[in-house]
């Protein structure tokens, strides 16, 4: 089973809230002295764990906001505020913690690979600091209390990022997969949650439910789910049968002879001919390339993320990610 071939990635989020101070959608965008104060603890529970950068949203420009959005930094929602928002960000970007967008604390820790176990262990020695420091609302009966009420009780979704470029092809992701996610009650989501769709047949697989569940409980269910799509995209790769589909081998060759030497790129078609390339190294047609450096270079392929700090028009930020796949691209593995 290619587990590493189709866990792209796994993330832990944790919602918490402080017990009598006020949602910050209902805090009419004022820094209340308990919004700084929850800022300030939520900040302070995160020194020694590792290091990190603290970011009012109100000093960050446009293009740096959406830069945070394509490396999955902060969501949509929190950009938008820039009244009372803050976000502390680990160094390496693997540790978020978004203040004040729906809940006053968004805690997420995104692990390589197939590592939800570790990524809760991480971000459970930050949960326990946070609860010795701050009044964090808590019911004996329902758990952790947030702003959504979905999100009620452990306050966490475990979810792991999957290629499934075969179950696309086959017809299998729309026809079974989401009917089974939804019916265990998991949700199946965009690289960028609810409401987005899937880049480079990349899915994310989360829990729904939060409440009546432990969370190991809910890692443990997701980890399973998790392994059964894979073994099923795993039957879906066999039976596209790619030493007699010529026309997919054709496919998967072209798109790799265009990311090579293409000058100009834009993310639509890298998007489009990465996926195809992905599942030709997998399937042995292509050169071996790191996997995990093909999916960073679409993580930091984004508009405002390849800018860096230029103002780049369409075709100067095209050409620049050209370059950039080209260069990787050149790298093989034996």
């Amino acid at each position: 089973m290619s587990v590493l071939d189709t866990a792209v990635s796994s993330r832990v989020r944790l919602a918490r809230n402080v017990r009598g101070v006020v949602f910050p959608m209902a805090s009419g965008g004022v820094y209340t002295e308990e919004l700084l104060e929850v800022m300030k603890n939520a900040e302070l529970a995160a020194k020694g764990l590792f290091d990190y950068d603290f970011y009012f949203i109100s000093s960050l420009s446009d293009k740096k906001k959406l830069s945070f959005i394509e490396r999955h930094f902060i969501s949509p929602d929190l950009a938008e505020n820039s009244s009372t928002g803050g976000l502390v960000l680990s160094k390496d970007g693997t540790f978020s913690i978004m203040l004040n967008e729906e809940d006053h604390i968004r805690a997420q820790c995104i692990e390589p690979g197939f590592n939800l176990k570790k990524a809760y262990e991480r971000i459970n020695r930050y949960d326990d600091r946070l609860l010795s420091s701050l009044p964090i609302a808590f019911d004996e009966k329902l758990g952790f209390l947030t702003a959504c009420p979905t999100n009620v009780g452990t306050g966490m979704r475990a979810s792991v990022m999957l290629f499934l470029p075969a179950l696309k092809m086959t017809g299998i992701m729309d026809s079974t997969i989401l009917k089974i996610a939804k019916y265990e009650g998991l949700t199946f989501r965009g690289i960028y949650g609810e409401g987005s769709a899937p880049i480079a047949d990349m899915y994310q697989l989360s829990n729904s439910r939060t409440l009546g569940l432990s969370e190991m409980e809910i890692i443990e269910y997701v980890e399973r789910a998790a392994l059964e799509i894979i073994k099923l995209e795993d039957k879906a790769r066999l039976a596209l049968k790619i030493e007699t589909n010529y026309y997919l081998r054709d496919d998967i060759c072209r798109s790799y002879g265009i990311l090579k030497n293409a000058y100009m790129l834009s993310s639509a078609d890298l998007y489009s001919l990465i996926s195809k390339v992905k599942l030709g190294i997998i399937l042995k047609v292509l050169p071996v390339h790191d996997l995990a450096e093909l999916d960073k270079m679409v993580e930091m392929s984004g508009a405002a993320t390849i800018s860096g700090d230029k103002d780049l028009n369409e075709v100067e930020r095209d050409i620049l990610r050209a370059a950039l796949v080209r260069k990787i691209l050149s790298k093989e593995h034996v």
